[in-house]
């Protein structure tokens, strides 16, 4: 959003500055903007916002139909202007920003009539408001998107910046929105690396975070209630080969979390054995899991609330993980204490379960990864 703060400040200075964000599909393009209009209008309330779709705009839909009317003896031709622009004669004081959609889907013709209002801020003699800014979205021009060029002297008139897939900006989305947690999990344990539609083969799925959200709908309706449709929902969503990983995730292999502690701590912890047997060791799913326990951790017993997890819950979880993780988990859930030193905590760990001082001193690796002959 740094862009369109900038872009904004330099609309308030006078300046023409307007941003164009190119990107794969379902990147966040839009999101991000609207994000940004959400922003102002908490200084604002009045903050005017217009979606422009150009893909599916003709000429006439931006500048108006002509009519004729007499001028002064003479018929003159006009038009009839869009009703959707806002005009600096009625509201000279508007605030906004109007984000052209795809613009290069659009017509020879639109493109045209984007060239005037870009420049001269005015669609004939109506003129744009001096505080709304100009902003846009597009697909690259690319063979795998149905676009058209937008020539030299139309981009010249957009400041370009390349959207890019952030997976740490998605994690957080996806926890800021409360998705559902196989969800996150699944996205964060690396089974599914986004491809940019470039590097999809022949028949492949091009997924993206809006796929995704597709996924959490879905979940949303119930679909993990009935479990043959869901893996044919997930099929349809995200391609047989990520539909099948992320149905046998969420059924068959899915990660113990911290809430499966809270509702049934023995089962919880007998699949924890079963993922840190060597013979069929997991541990991504045991990073998801530290990394559960560790958002939901309480402290001391007596001070844990009841939906999150208390220390000698995480120590279960430390005898039973291997060793590296459990430093891992302990030092996750230490820094997380406020106004405690880490080494103090550690200290003090020790005292109330001595039986993991071997884990905290040792720090083994365990060879999980060769058989040995």
């Amino acid at each position: 959003m740094d862009m369109l703060d900038l872009a904004w400040e330099a609309r308030k200075k006078g300046q023409i500055f307007n941003p164009l964000f190119t990107g794969e599909a379902g990147l966040g393009k839009s999101a991000i903007v609207k994000e940004w209009v959400d922003k102002q209008r908490k200084r604002n309330p009045n903050f005017f916002f217009l979606d422009l779709r150009v893909a599916y705009m003709e000429a006439p839909d931006m500048i108006g139909f002509p009519e004729t009317s007499e001028v002064d003896g003479f018929k003159r031709t006009c038009h009839f202007i869009p009703e959707f622009w806002p005009d600096k004669e009625i509201s000279p004081d508007m605030e906004g920003l109007i984000l052209f959609e795809e613009p290069n889907r659009g017509t020879t013709g639109v493109m045209n009539c984007l060239m005037q209002i870009l420049t001269d801020r005015q669609v004939h003699k109506l003129k744009i408001p001096d505080g709304v800014m100009f902003a846009a979205c597009i697909n690259p021009d690319s063979a795998e998107y149905d676009v058209n060029h937008m020539d030299a002297a139309l981009k010249n008139r957009f400041e370009e910046f390349e959207v890019e897939y952030d997976p740490m900006a998605f994690i957080n989305y996806m926890d800021a929105k409360n998705w559902d947690a196989d969800i996150q999990h699944f996205v964060g344990s690396g089974t599914w690396i986004y491809k940019p539609t470039s590097e999809i083969k022949e028949n492949g799925k091009y997924i993206s975070p809006r796929t995704w959200e597709k996924v959490q709908a879905a979940t949303v309706a119930g679909v993990k209630d009935r479990r043959a449709l869901h893996r044919d929902v997930m099929c349809s969503i995200l391609g047989r080969e990520i539909g099948n990983e992320f149905h046998k995730f969420c059924y068959e292999e899915a990660p113990v979390t911290a809430q499966d502690l809270l509702s049934d701590k023995k089962s919880a912890l007998k699949r924890l054995k079963k993922h840190s047997d060597t013979k069929h060791y997991k541990g991504d799913m045991i990073a998801i899991t530290i990394e559960s326990i560790v958002q939901h951790y309480g402290g001391l017993p007596s001070d844990c609330p009841g939906d999150k997890i208390s220390e000698d819950v995480m120590a279960e979880v430390a005898k039973i993980i291997p060793s590296d993780q459990a430093v891992n988990l302990l030092k996750g859930c230490g820094f997380k204490q406020k106004g405690v030193n880490i080494s103090m905590y550690f200290k003090d760990f020790t005292k109330r379960h001595p039986d993991l001082v071997d884990i905290l001193r040792g720090n083994i690796v365990v060879d999980r990864a060769v058989k040995k002959k």
